[in-house]
């Protein structure tokens, strides 16, 4: 009896299921490292086939179907809309309604923030939850954007006079922040907030974890074991940080230390209009075209299928 040989790309697949066997085989000796290693390149390797089945494929995949109510568009429309708003020095903003997302720029001469300095990347990004749970208009939410941007400001002043006071080096001074602020419908802060601090990655973030603590508001250091936050390590000033029943977060040169390598692993954006195609690029599909050639049995298939979809519809009348 003749064996008909398979072709290789079967061959191949075949080798694929027999591979992926002796790895099951394998899983009950792996060590917990190891089969979370194998886990990882296994995932890796799903994306590889599916993207070579893709290209198999002679109809093309077209990416992300676009949805705007899922959570991470709303986010990106969110942090878009942010962007499209002029930036105003911290120090003039007016009391107006609304809650939302805002992000705060540094332009001053301090050395640890000379990266950042005059970019379009924040040094800091917030929202600020409206004061209704189910508010429906910028009234009903309260002047709860300009309470959260009006907070930052007092708590800059006055660990700026305490510098200037005590003629410390580098003091922050409010005149050198400005920021960007969007009112925006009850909830969608949310989503919006963690989409920018995934993007800009703010120094100032609590997320980030190198000098938070600007939102913080008088932890009791005798009743809870907190330490000094490295943002009041850096700049010092707010007198129940400055209790000496706190320790010290992490040390002055620690932190900007931390500061100059997360700059150096992400450098701060420098042009408006590039975030801007960033953020689009995001929802960009892929633009399938044929390579050139006559392509008039695909048209036709085409055509055809639309033309029963709409007479399925009905769409066109009968002659």
């Amino acid at each position: 009896m003749v064996t008909r040989s398979r072709k290789p790309e079967q061959a191949v697949i075949g080798e694929i299921r027999e591979r992926l066997g002796q790895l099951r085989s394998l899983l009950p000796s792996l060590s917990r490292p190891a089969a979370t290693k194998a886990m990882a390149e296994l995932l890796a390797l799903t994306g590889e086939i599916e993207a070579t089945r893709a290209g198999m494929d002679p109809i093309k995949e077209p990416g992300a179907s676009f949805d705007p109510a899922n959570p991470d568009t709303a986010g990106r429309l969110v942090s878009l809309a942010l962007m499209a708003q002029e930036r105003v020095p911290i120090e003039r903003i007016a009391r107006t309604y609304g809650s939302g997302v805002y992000a705060i720029y540094y332009s001053g001469d301090h050395p640890a923030y000379h990266a950042v300095s005059r970019t379009e990347t924040p040094i800091y990004v917030g929202k600020a939850d409206p004061k209704q749970a189910d508010a429906r208009t910028a009234r009903e939410q309260g002047p709860q954007l300009y309470g959260r941007l009006a907070d930052h400001r007092r708590m800059i002043r006055t660990v700026g006079s305490y510098a200037v006071k005590l003629h410390l080096r580098d003091p922050l001074r409010v005149e050198d922040f400005e920021c960007r602020r969007l009112v925006c419908a009850t909830n969608a802060q949310l989503v919006a907030e963690r989409h920018l601090i995934s993007m800009f990655r703010p120094i100032w973030n609590n997320e980030i974890g190198i000098c938070w603590g600007i939102s913080k508001h008088g932890d009791a250091a005798k009743t809870r074991a907190n330490k000094r936050s490295p943002w009041d390590v850096m700049h010092p000033g707010r007198a129940w940080a400055m209790s000496e029943d706190l320790e010290d977060k992490m040390s002055p040169e620690l932190i900007v230390q931390r500061i100059g390598e997360h700059f150096d692993n992400n450098p701060p954006h420098t042009s408006r209009a590039r975030i801007v195609r960033d953020f689009l690029a995001t929802f960009a599909q892929n633009a399938a075209m044929t390579p050139g050639e006559e392509v008039a049995d695909d048209d036709a298939v085409a055509l055809a299928a639309v033309a029963e979809d709409d007479a399925s519809q009905g769409l066109f009348a009968p002659d």
